[in-house]
């Protein structure tokens, strides 16, 4: 698959577990994936957006773009950003596409893929109001993908939200109250367009595959109840299943 941004042709490609942990560890894609979005007040009685929601009252998923240099030498677990070069790449990136700073390549990185909204599930959280004051935080899990033109040594990575989770946390402790984190209504977001199912598809279906593979005849249903890749296939398979159906129509 190819997309072009500003004239440029960029092939994109899914990443290899070992690069999608240490680009899920930038501490911007960290705070982007688990934000404050809502703030409920139970003196007042009243609550508000801690983002700006969209005209419909509806929260724009988050969507990024990264550069990332490894380290010489440093792979899997122990990949670690050669800060230096990551720099320069982002430097000619940007000269390359025509931008003056990555907002404007997420644009236009919006433009082909559209921009994935959720509202707020107030219902499963209505019950809270009067017993706690209280914040919604917007988890979201993403698909990335690296954006490369050999011809001119370029890289760059764009992460895609694929499925959200909202939870809560308390102002102050409360006996009457939930415990914190235990309300978690999640979803997948349908693909706006052809361009974000095909990018979606190519990211899950790659960690699918790394993780049969790692199981090996263990099936997911088998491992301890603990073990996170539990979560993780559960994910990845109900994202999956969305992804097979046509694209979501634009608003």
């Amino acid at each position: 698959m190819q997309i072009t941004i500003n004239k440029v042709a960029f092939d994109v490609k899914p990443v290899d577990g070992a690069l999608f942990a240490a680009l899920m560890a930038e501490p911007a894609i960290r705070r982007a994936a688990l934000r404050p979005v809502w703030a409920w007040n139970k003196a007042e009685g009243k609550g508000r957006f801690l983002v700006n929601p969209l005209p419909d009252q509806a929260l724009p998923m988050p969507t990024g773009v990264s550069v990332y240099v490894p380290k010489a030498g440093t792979a899997g677990t122990e990949l670690q950003k050669a800060e230096g070069p990551s720099s320069k790449m982002g430097e000619r990136f940007l000269a390359a596409v025509g931008a003056k700073n990555f907002g404007q390549v997420m644009q236009a990185i919006a433009r082909i893929t559209g921009v994935p909204k959720k509202k707020l599930p107030f219902a499963e959280f209505a019950g809270l109001n009067d017993k706690a004051s209280y914040s919604i935080l917007m988890q979201t899990d993403f698909s990335v993908l690296e954006l490369t033109n050999a011809a001119r040594n370029l890289s760059a990575f764009v992460f895609l939200p694929g499925l959200v989770t909202f939870l809560h946390t308390l102002d102050e402790p409360s006996e009457d109250a939930p415990r914190a984190g235990s309300i978690r209504p999640g979803f997948v977001i349908p693909a706006g367009n052809q361009a974000a199912l095909t990018m979606r598809r190519l990211a899950v279906a790659r960690r699918l595959t790394e993780l049969q593979a790692e199981l090996g005849e263990t099936r997911p249903a088998d491992l301890a109840q603990g073990d996170p890749r539990r979560v993780t296939i559960a994910k990845l398979g109900a994202e999956w299943k969305v992804l097979q159906s046509k694209p979501a129509k634009a608003a």
